[in-house]
């Protein structure tokens, strides 16, 4: 997390003199550019990085009372008493006080109280970084979408080119006298049915290029355009080796490991309010004024006190024991908590593992398919011009390859995806 704040400080620095990439569309974003892009604009991850700041601030609370509290005040006060015994009593004063209370010893109510308040802190830290790789696998998975659709767009180019190659085949053939009117009229319908194909295809990159935008936390409506390049393919661990690096990894876990330490010193720090507290206190009064009682009058005099004070929680209504009690059982909650996440993430990973093997398997599978159907228009294409085959063939035949170039397209959007939701299942957040 350390190199992600720096690259957000770069990228604010370079904000400010104009050389931001979010602001200068004019080069192509990779797939780094775009997670840094959305770290630094993502409201998700300024949330969660204000839940940390808070928590930071809380940690300055629960340590103040380690230090002295010192506080001053400053007044002016006239008091009457009518009929007393000397007659009427009359006082005025300007008065300023400067008082100075320190805790001596609590039996660790504090110190444990801190302790929580740090664990709490550390929480949300995991929070923030579970906030950060879900943004990244957003990123990645808007990215990878519109990198496939970008593949679709030279597909529908490609199509265009070899219906439009088909239809000059069938008119040449007809006008020649060899072939039906019935091939042209295909023919054409087959260059539609391609050029809708291509409008289509355009509308998905639009689509998913706003998509891509919003995981960034951009404006929808920028210009965004991305490097074609394909990632490169992840080395796939062991089973059992992401599943370890998963437990010992993840943000949850760790927010769960963090969460039941703070219950347990909450637990401690309740516990300490059945014991007595330590505390000296002391005062200063600056005093200028008088004092008349009938026909006695004086100036009053500054003065000081100082005490140290025991005090011993005798009876409080089951007021402590009711808040120890609810510290055990948010522990407890923690922990089984704890448990439900450890379930959730091992399930998860195995999902994720699952899923990149079978995606690895079909992208083999789609690349021989693509071969096999680029071979057979290849032939289709050879025996309608010898005049040996049909033009039925030619578009069986046109149809297929489209599939499966689209096929495999899918298959690779499939298999960059599901390796992003394995890294992030083991609590990776590299690009």
């Amino acid at each position: 997390m350390a190199i992600r704040r720096f690259i957000i400080l770069v990228m604010l620095t370079m904000s400010a003199l104009g050389l931001s990439p979010v602001h200068a569309q004019t080069a192509k974003l990779n797939l780094h550019d775009c997670i840094d892009t959305a770290i630094k604009n993502q409201p998700a991850i300024k949330v969660a990085q204000e839940n940390v700041n808070a928590g930071l601030g809380r940690e300055t609370q629960a340590v103040s009372p380690f230090f002295p509290q010192v506080n001053a005040s400053t007044g002016y006060s006239e008091n009457r008493a009518l009929g007393g015994a000397f007659g009427d009593s009359i006082t005025k004063s300007y008065s300023t006080t400067l008082s100075v209370n320190q805790l001596i010893y609590d039996f660790g109510k504090t110190g444990n109280t801190l302790d929580a308040t740090r664990w709490s802190t550390r929480s949300f830290q995991r929070d923030l970084d579970r906030t950060v790789q879900d943004v990244v696998l957003s990123v990645k998975q808007a990215y990878y979408a519109l990198l496939a659709a970008k593949k679709l767009v030279l597909v529908a180019e490609k199509t265009i080119e070899q219906t439009e190659s088909h239809l000059r085949q069938a008119q040449a053939f007809y006008q020649a006298g060899s072939k039906p009117r019935f091939d042209v009229t295909r023919a054409e319908v087959e260059v539609n049915n391609a050029r809708l194909g291509m409008i289509n295809a355009k509308n998905g990159v639009r689509i998913r290029t706003i998509g891509l935008n919003n995981a960034m936390g951009i404006d929808p409506g920028k210009p965004t355009d991305i490097d074609d390049t394909l990632p490169s393919a992840i080395v796939m661990p062991t089973l059992e080796k992401a599943q370890e690096e998963t437990l010992k990894n993840r943000p949850e876990m760790l927010k769960a490991e963090a969460d039941i330490e703070a219950a347990k010193f909450r637990v401690q720090a309740e516990e300490s309010n059945y014991l007595p507290t330590i505390s000296a206190n002391g005062a200063y009064y600056w005093t200028n004024g008088t004092a008349e009682m009938g026909p006695f009058k004086g100036d009053l005099q500054n003065s000081w006190n100082t005490a140290v004070t025991l005090t011993v929680p005798l009876f409080q209504g089951g007021l402590t024991r009711g808040r120890v009690s609810e510290a055990r059982a948010n522990e407890l909650a923690a922990e089984a908590q704890r448990d439900a996440t450890q379930q959730s993430i091992l399930l998860e990973v195995n999902q994720a593992y699952a899923d990149l093997e079978s995606a690895t398997a079909r992208v083999e599978v789609m690349k021989l398919t693509v071969q096999k159907a680029r071979e057979n228009l290849e032939i289709a294409q050879g025996r309608y011009e010898a005049g040996l085959g049909p033009y039925i063939e030619v578009t069986d035949a046109q149809l297929s390859a489209v599939n499966a170039e689209t096929d495999h397209i899918q298959a690779l959007y499939d298999y960059y995806l599901a390796s992003a939701r394995l890294l992030k299942a083991m609590g990776r957040v590299e690009s």
